[in-house]
């Protein structure tokens, strides 16, 4: 090109601008797959040949799919500006993940003649965290995440953990002094991932909280000591998230009743229940108070608290 553009105009000086806007190109095109090669994680960059026209239609069609247009209202009316979104976004959210009022009566009901954990486990789980267990949960968490707010992976603490790790555990005995953590621990993320239907409804949008990886090992540490009690508390029909049982058990256990029912003549019911964002949406103080019926001590129940203290969202709406 810049043979023919000398030769065409008589005009050397000509090749050195030409030089000079493709460099620019250049140096915009990595600059363009820098960011594509972020959005599509480890997993495309082994899979496929990144820097294809293939590669950034793809980047371009996921973009695409997690951009909103606008948004409707209860009523029905679109919302097109993105500070009335945003502001539909947040109402939404407050009001999903406000917990539903617990009746007093009701949950000392549910706490009677519960199993409790022993003298030993109790006083166990008392103990300060150590760095040790930092350090294990640290170990335990997967890698390839998104990060929180502070953009640092689990990949940098694994780095540089020798430098973080003792910082970390000073920051934790001083928060759970004061009650509450840092700002840059306690405020998530939440980022919105397409489901189902209309996508104009927030409804159709999973919220995913992007925390920092600093409140993560915090998490993953207390829910280790947690996990080494659990089953001795919690009975054996509920299988999932407890250590040494699979979810896969209550499978075979509908499995076997169903088969138990067509053998005998049995006339029974299975009754399947689902409430929308139950996790998220249990009151805080019942947890709590729950795991003191379990006859978990007073300093354990409080490094779940400071977890909990003072915790803010921000909803992250097409990137902003």
């Amino acid at each position: 090109m810049e043979r023919r553009l000398a030769a065409d105009t008589e005009d050397p000086s000509l090749c050195g601008a030409c030089r000079e806007k493709r460099e620019e190109l250049r140096a915009l095109e990595d600059h363009r797959a820098r960011g594509a090669f972020v959005r599509s994680r480890i997993r495309l960059l082994r899979e496929m040949d990144c820097g294809s026209r293939f590669f950034y239609a793809l980047e371009k069609m996921r973009g695409a799919k997690k951009h909103i247009t606008y948004l409707l209202v209860e009523d029905g009316t679109p919302l097109t500006d993105p500070e009335e979104m945003c502001g539909r976004a947040r109402d939404f959210y407050t009001s999903l993940f406000s917990p539903d009022p617990t009746d007093p009566d009701a949950c000392e009901v549910l706490w009677e003649e519960l199993p409790t954990v022993s003298v030993g486990d109790r006083d166990r789980l008392e103990l300060p965290l150590t760095l040790a267990e930092f350090s294990e949960a640290l170990r335990r968490m997967p890698t390839n995440k998104s990060p929180g707010m502070d953009g640092l992976t689990v990949e940098f603490y694994r780095a540089f953990w020798d430098i973080l790790g003792p910082d970390l555990v000073t920051v934790w005995a001083e928060s759970l002094q004061s009650w509450v953590l840092p700002l840059s621990c306690r405020r998530a993320v939440l980022a919105l991932l397409p489901k189902k239907g209309d996508l104009r409804d927030l409804r159709n949008w999973r919220p995913v909280s992007l925390l920092s990886t600093d409140y993560k090992i915090v998490a993953k540490a207390i829910s280790l000591r947690l996990g080494s009690v659990m089953a001795d508390v919690i009975h054996p029909d509920q299988t999932y998230t407890v250590p040494d049982r699979s979810i896969f058990d209550n499978l075979f256990l509908v499995r076997d009743l169903l088969e138990l029912g067509r053998r005998d003549g049995l006339l029974f019911a299975l009754l399947s229940l689902d409430q929308e964002k139950a996790f998220d949406r249990v009151d805080h103080g019942y947890l709590l108070s729950t795991l003191q019926a379990f006859g978990f001590g007073p300093q354990f129940v409080s490094f779940l608290r400071v977890l909990y203290a003072s915790a803010e969202c921000l909803v992250r709406l097409n990137w902003t």
